[in-house]
């Protein structure tokens, strides 16, 4: 069962979840930002694929975006550090971006890898739920990721 119906099956309220941008604030925190987060008491983690035109989220979240793009953070990288990711933490996790650069990676390469590394659901804002459901929600399911529309 995926971490996150685990996680609300067993609690319904009150429920902490932390976003943080991968490479930010320095290119090789992010497993140990995810661990940190694990052990202080968050529920759930979102860590946030860095892009280079995050026009829809605020200031704060473009400046971490440009700072972990100029870091070096890329889609290839994030998978690399993820790749011990589940040895130290235990919590659910999910990757939110932008649709652009999964589409640049590949989707099916993209939801294999996030299995691979036991990312356990995904957000991208930016992709319609009728192209979801129609093009990838199969393959999603497939590899075991939740979408969060």
């Amino acid at each position: 069962m995926n971490r996150i119906n685990k996680l609300f099956e067993n609690k319904t309220d009150h429920i902490l979840s932390v976003y943080f941008t991968a490479g930010y604030p320095s290119l090789n925190d992010t497993v140990a930002i995810a661990k940190y987060l694990d052990h202080a008491g968050a529920d759930l983690i979102e860590i946030g694929i860095p892009f280079s035109d995050p026009v829809a989220d605020g200031p704060t979240i473009q400046e971490s975006n440009q700072v972990a793009l100029e870091n070096g953070m890329t889609m290839k990288l994030l998978f690399e550090q993820l790749a011990g990711l589940r040895s130290e933490v235990t919590i659910p996790v999910i990757l939110m971006g932008y649709i652009n650069p999964v589409l640049q990676f590949g989707m099916k390469a993209f939801c294999k890898k996030c299995q691979d590394v036991g990312v356990d659901g995904v957000i991208f804002p930016d992709l319609p739920i009728e192209v979801y459901q129609k093009e990838y929600q199969s393959l999603f399911e497939q590899y075991g990721l939740h979408n969060t529309l």
